[in-house]
């Protein structure tokens, strides 16, 4: 999808630059046409024309439900002469929590509560009101220009029914998936920060449910909270996770399938975004501390509510019998992961139905391996001896596949077709 043949302006705004292009979207700078006195640059997402209405829909409806204090904010939607449709967003540029990884090996106490509080917060929110991110990752949390962290990257988001009870929460496998990458996160910040025991907590003990309001509140007893520095800084002998190197390069990869062609898909997303709420911004002169301890404050859950609808489509592989559809993760982990290394062995991408959840982060991993196999590229197969059942939740499973394993962890979930890889962790 070559930006060059995109129009210059779209929606009131001119385009200046791409600043990142996947296999669904491409993504501008764009200023506004009409120079007003405050009027500042926005980031345009340009959708192909191999998405579905139906995700443009769900995207937008996920940040309307999210909207709120560090959540990226949708300005408007758009399309281009040829129908694509377009997401304005506000643009958060100083920095990424994946940046600051890469440039810096440690962090200070009160700098990780900056980061990790309001993200915790936002987290919590976000399923209060019925929306899982998808894909909270070290590239999925910006920061603006006061460095105050936003969450970003809704490309993957799922929705349900919201204002369901806690316990009715637990049970969604999407909002396990979002608990368990914010612990990885967590773990990853608070290692740099030499929190070891409170990092080796988020490591090991996040669940859905009151964990992030509790992990919110341990944090605050750290330290007190101070501003990033998001000045870029020599890395002084870190060995960083793949995984934030990865998440890094993939900030505008993980954008939601959406595509364009009638009037409903932007009659549907406009009526979204009618409810999108204006949020509070953090000016530079309010007191961070303040902030902070604000945001940790959490909505609680209302009375219970009709059964959750999930915007995934299910799962189109054929069923088959066996520890794949048993109640045992441990073998669907064991028979999932043999078939995995078939796959790659055969250098087969469409093997990986039968492995991976469909439209998951595992499954771009996967397929993305076996191309960079073909270009020359090496993999590392995890051992199947070490499995150990880390969590288990409703049908959801994290697995552990052993000390010095690459990936650390799989993130297992039941659905129609039994049990597929929803995502791989790194320590």
């Amino acid at each position: 999808m070559p930006h060059s043949s995109h129009p210059q302006i779209i929606g009131g705004y001119r385009l200046l630059r791409v600043i990142g292009a996947g296999s669904r979207a491409e993504v501008f700078i764009a200023h506004p046409v009409v120079d007003l006195p405050h009027a500042v640059p926005v980031v345009m997402k340009i959708y192909g024309p191999a998405v579905t209405d139906e995700s443009v829909y769900l995207e937008v409806e996920s940040l309307s439900r999210a909207a709120g204090e560090h959540v990226v904010r949708v300005i408007d939607v758009a399309s281009t002469l040829e129908g694509a449709p377009v997401l304005i967003l506000s643009r958060h540029a100083a920095s990424s929590l994946a940046r600051v990884l890469v440039d810096r090996a440690t962090l200070e106490a009160g700098e990780a509560i900056t980061i990790l509080a309001p993200i915790a917060s936002a987290l919590a929110r976000l399923h209060s009101a019925g929306v899982a991110h998808g894909s909270l990752g070290p590239g999925s949390v910006l920061f603006d220009a006061a460095g105050a962290p936003t969450l970003a990257c809704f490309g993957r988001a799922s929705i349900f029914t919201p204002h369901l009870p806690v316990a009715r929460i637990e049970t969604e496998p999407a909002v396990l998936a979002d608990v368990v990458a914010f612990g990885v996160l967590a773990a990853t910040v608070l290692d740099r920060a030499n929190a070891t025991e409170l990092a080796q907590s988020a490591r090991t003990e996040a669940a859905p449910g009151a964990w992030l309001v509790e992990f919110a509140e341990r944090l605050f007893e750290l330290a007190q909270p101070l501003p990033v520095d998001l000045r870029p800084r020599q890395l002084d002998g870190a060995v960083l996770p793949s995984r934030v190197i990865e998440t890094s390069r993939a900030i505008t990869e993980n954008v939601a399938d959406i595509a364009p062609q009638t009037p409903t898909w932007r009659e549907r997303v406009v009526n979204a975004l009618r409810r999108v709420r204006r949020p509070v911004w953090i000016t530079a002169g309010a007191s961070l501390a303040a902030l902070l301890l604000a945001v940790v404050a959490l909505p609680r859950a209302e009375p219970e509510a009709a059964q959750p609808v999930h915007a995934a489509t299910p799962e189109s592989v054929s069923v088959r019998e066996g520890p794949v559809d048993g109640d045992d993760p441990i073998a669907a982990a064991r028979v999932l992961l043999e078939t995995r290394e078939r796959c790659i062995r055969d250098l087969d991408e469409l093997c990986f139905g039968d492995v991976d959840q469909r439209n998951s982060a595992a499954l771009d991993e996967d397929r993305a391996l076996v191309r960079s196999i073909v270009d020359g590229g090496a993999a590392t197969l995890p051992s199947l001896q070490d499995l150990e059942l880390v969590q288990r939740l409703g049908d959801s499973a994290l697995i552990s596949l052993g000390a010095d394993s690459e990936p650390a962890s799989v993130l297992l979930v039941k659905g129609e077709a039994g049990w597929r890889i929803r995502d791989y962790l790194e320590e």
